[in-house]
């Protein structure tokens, strides 16, 4: 579960530095090359990535669909502008449960 949570963080996070909100859309490459090799090389990497989209979809957090190009049609994606504070709110969160974590060893360290 934490894995799926830190996957979901580090797309959003990807999304929102890029500003793809709305009509303004990226490949889905552009998204999947952003997270770790042991996620993309393996079998069961794959379908957790894949179960993450899946979950951001229906969530309705990300927008995924298929847009033609020079040589086919790809899949793009972009953040649903109106979900803007849960994608916030749920990105505060995690950098806070995370700089939480870090700073309470750092804490304990400089007790000895």
């Amino acid at each position: 579960m934490e894995e799926i949570a830190g996957l979901k963080k580090l797309i959003l996070q990807k999304l929102v530095r890029a500003n793809m909100w709305g009509g303004k859309h990226t490949p889905l490459d552009f998204v999947t090359k952003g997270i770790p090799e042991h996620y993309r090389h393996t079998h069961k990497g794959r379908k957790v990535v894949e179960k993450v989209l899946k979950e951001l979809t229906n969530d309705e957090w990300i927008i995924i669909l298929a847009k033609r190009t020079g040589g086919g049609s790809d899949d793009h994606v972009s953040l649903n502008p109106r979900r803007v504070s849960e994608i916030k709110q749920f990105l505060e969160k995690a950098y806070f449960s995370e700089g939480l974590s870090t700073s309470s060893s750092v804490e304990g360290q400089e007790a000895d």
